[in-house]
């Protein structure tokens, strides 16, 4: 169990007239603070908590693999499995490994000295040993109304390794803006003859060897109007510049980029790269000593059986920086 902390010193009490914001009271103290509760951080917690450690997972509840209609490309599920699904596999595999501390969004972190962190909450603070960082991504969507019932419907998608494959001969749009964009849409020529790349305007990044190598490909690079993306009938509708409206597409790729959700981790002196995402070494270690990361919001491939492995390191790695835990009968 998580040991308690030594209450703070009481000050005297302000009068009535004056206006207070205490912060709240710090009540535990855990060997690990997971931060996300997606694949990454779930298998953190499992592992740890088989290590006989103490954790803290904060969950926010905006898990990315939450909008995974169903994945075929997750080991272990010959039929596929649906995002909520694997997600509750994980919290039911490690239920029987407790007590394991839940809490909502995290709203601080801060080094209380060489040893601890302490975290704040919507109504309690806690102190962790260490932390783990496993906040993962937002994906930026493409301008079209109701993306989630979109997404649901596998009509707009987001991974290309995850789902390339499920969408072999359909007609295919990818919707960006730069190389990026364009090699999206040269990986899914593997899959269908009708790919096109769809710009948002005709400001765009692509560059001329990208646009050669889609041209040898057959893809077309295509702008759109920003504002003329349209579902209908399970379709998306656009119309080019001049207006015209182009055949309609059966799956739809955004390759806008993402957000990772490093903010925190940069707050209190996380080293990220360019595009934001957390810098680690080869155990899944900051260049914050007691601060770790895994999943997508560290710099690597976006993929649940990625962010599991490194989930793996970042815990037992954890495990080993910490004091060895005794045995039940010590």
């Amino acid at each position: 169990m998580p040991a308690m902390a030594t209450e703070p010193q009481m000050h005297e009490s302000p009068r009535p007239s004056e206006d207070v914001d205490p912060k709240p009271p710090v009540d535990d103290i855990f060997d690990c603070l997971i931060l996300g509760a997606g694949p990454a951080g779930l298998a953190a917690a499992l592992y740890l908590r088989r290590f006989r450690r103490s954790i803290l997972v904060a969950d926010a509840g905006q898990s990315r693999a939450a909008l995974i209609p169903r994945s075929h490309n997750v080991p272990g599920f010959a039929g596929g499995i649906r995002g909520l699904d694997l997600l509750a596999q994980l919290r039911e595999q490690l239920a029987p490994f407790g007590p394991v501390d839940w809490a909502g969004q995290v709203t601080g972190l801060e080094r209380v000295d060489e040893t601890l962190w302490r975290a704040t909450f919507a109504d309690r603070a806690v102190l962790g040993r260490t932390v783990l960082f496993a906040t993962g991504v937002v994906d930026r969507r493409p301008p079209i109304s109701e993306p989630e019932q979109a997404i649901h419907d596998g009509l707009l998608r987001f991974c290309p390794i995850c789902d390339g494959f499920e969408a072999m001969l359909d007609r295919i749009a990818v919707i960006g803006m730069d190389d990026h964009a364009a090699n999206e849409a040269l990986f899914l020529r593997a899959y269908s003859p009708s790919v096109s790349l769809l710009t948002l305007g005709p400001n765009h990044a692509v560059s001329r060897a990208s646009r050669d190598a889609l041209d040898a490909a057959g893809v077309p690079l295509i702008a759109v109007q920003a504002d003329s993306l349209k579902v209908e009938g399970g379709r998306l509708h656009a119309w080019r510049m001049d207006g015209s409206e182009l055949e309609p597409f059966e799956v739809i790729y955004g390759a806008l980029g993402v957000e990772p959700q490093s903010g925190l981790a940069e707050a209190i002196g996380v080293v990220v790269d360019g595009s934001g995402c957390i810098l680690v070494d080869e155990h899944q270690r900051t260049f914050l000593p007691g601060v770790y990361a895994a999943g997508d919001v560290a710099r690597g491939l976006d993929q649940i059986s990625v962010a599991v492995g490194e989930a793996a390191i970042a815990a037992t790695s954890i495990h080993n920086s910490l004091p060895p835990v005794r045995t039940v009968h010590d």
